[in-house]
């Protein structure tokens, strides 16, 4: 659980899988399966969509059919791949996964939904196999490609000894801003009603009125219900104007108003990170774990989940239950215990409930991939990780390079490998 990376998944290309008709024709024999007509031209016909805006043009028609063909054979032996493999994503895992995404993009699994309904050709059921399809070739790419990379601590010292270090522990910043945007044809008067404005949410951030709390009350920009947060940023990707404001500013401080050709903004630094100091909150905490099966409906999993934390409310031993319960074999042997976990560690419906329970209290049951949940947080600490963070950088950066190169060349084995005739031509195993 610890190390489960949330697919990037929606930055790439979906599978764009057509039912076939009788009129279908094989575009290309891959293995024992094929590549449809109908799936090339769905494919060929959502990159158009893709690019329909874009200033950089497409490759003439024939090249471009010949790469996007390509693709499919590539995706189609992965898949075979990951099928022969027993990689599987059940409906549990895939729910979570799609709740956590539309949960990070502000919109409801609704609007969601709607969204990639509009983006994609095809029905929602649809787009969700061919996510299920993408979450199992990334598992099975992860899996066969990591296990080829190789990581020494030499590398990690040569690494930090180079200038290519200076990048990678570069120091990051998670700020939060509150915009009053002012139209480009604004009077003077509208501009002087928006100072006005600034000044007010100042004054209530100077009595200590949350940040996030007045940033949506008062803030006109698109991440006002998000709390106007801007992620995690090293100083060259954050908007120019807000670079001098976050080195000077210390973690919760907050700045003046800052005037800009748009409006007016208050910024504040949520939290900062670097190679020299990088102190961490980590809180203690365990857990229960109930998951759905064959036998266990994800309805009946939550009300055994329910009637766990009513016993626990009512004085139970959080350590026993988890013993008897708990179905996180690692922890259910040390009564549930996680030990102490930081950000970024969980899953996001785990961390976000880990930081807003109180120490000692018992949290609501809430939704993973995983299951159903109880926790309780047993303690809070901020940990000087200063000198791990910096081997991690190094590591994290020199894996993503290696993972690069060795995804190619598996890659290439695998087409190599593979049996496969593209209609039309007579060769085999060639791209």
């Amino acid at each position: 659980m610890r190390h489960f990376l949330l697919l990037p998944l929606l930055l790439s290309p979906l599978f764009s899988y057509a039912a076939s008709t009788p009129l279908d024709t094989i575009a290309a024999v891959v293995d024992e399966d094929v590549v449809l007509n109908s799936e090339l031209e769905q494919r060929l016909t959502d990159i158009r969509f893709q690019y329909r805006n874009r200033q950089q043009g497409l490759p003439p028609e024939d090249v471009l059919k010949k790469q996007v063909l390509e693709q499919l054979i590539i995706q189609r032996i992965q898949l075979s791949q990951a099928e022969r493999a027993g990689v599987r994503i059940d409906d549990n895992s895939l729910n979570a996964y799609l709740n956590d995404v539309a949960a990070q993009s502000g919109l409801s699994l609704a609007d969601f939904r709607t969204k990639l309904e509009s983006e994609k050709a095809g029905t929602y059921q649809e787009v969700r196999e061919q996510i299920r399809q993408e979450m199992m070739i990334s598992r099975l790419r992860n899996k066969r490609v990591g296990d080829r990379v190789r990581i020494t601590e030499q590398d990690i010292d040569n690494f930090l000894a180079s200038p290519q270090s200076a990048i990678a522990l570069e120091t990051e910043y998670r700020l939060a801003h509150l915009t009053i945007n002012v139209a480009s044809e604004a009077s003077p008067k509208q501009w002087v009603e928006a100072k006005n404005k600034a000044e007010k949410a100042l004054k209530e951030l100077q009595t200590g009125k949350p940040f996030f709390t007045v940033v949506t009350e008062y803030s006109n920009a698109d991440d006002a219900l998000q709390g106007g947060d801007l992620g995690w940023r090293k100083s060259a990707q954050l908007p120019s104007l807000f670079t001098d404001v976050a080195d000077k500013l210390q973690r919760s401080q907050f700045s003046d108003i800052i005037q800009s050709p748009a409006g007016y903004h208050i910024v504040t630094v949520i939290d900062k990170r670097g190679a020299q100091q990088m102190v961490v909150k980590q809180r203690h905490v365990r857990h229960i774990l109930i998951k759905p099966s064959e036998i266990l409906s994800l309805e009946d999993a939550k009300q055994k989940a329910d009637d766990l934390r009513e016993r626990l409310v009512k004085g139970a031993d959080f350590a026993e239950l988890a013993k008897t319960y708990s179905e996180d074999a690692v922890s259910a042997r040390s009564g549930g215990d996680l030990n102490w976990v930081g950000t970024g560690e969980m899953v996001p419906s785990f961390e976000e409930m880990m930081f807003k329970t109180a120490i000692k209290d018992i949290s609501p049951v809430f939704e993973s991939q995983f299951g159903w949940h109880i926790l309780q947080v047993l303690d809070e600490r901020d940990q000087d990780f200063s000198n791990q963070y910096k081997r991690n950088l190094a590591r994290q950066a020199l894996y993503s390079r290696q993972f690069e190169e060795e995804k190619s060349a598996w890659l290439r084995e695998l087409r190599s490998e593979a049996f496969v005739q593209i209609k039309g031509q007579s060769e085999s195993n060639t791209p």
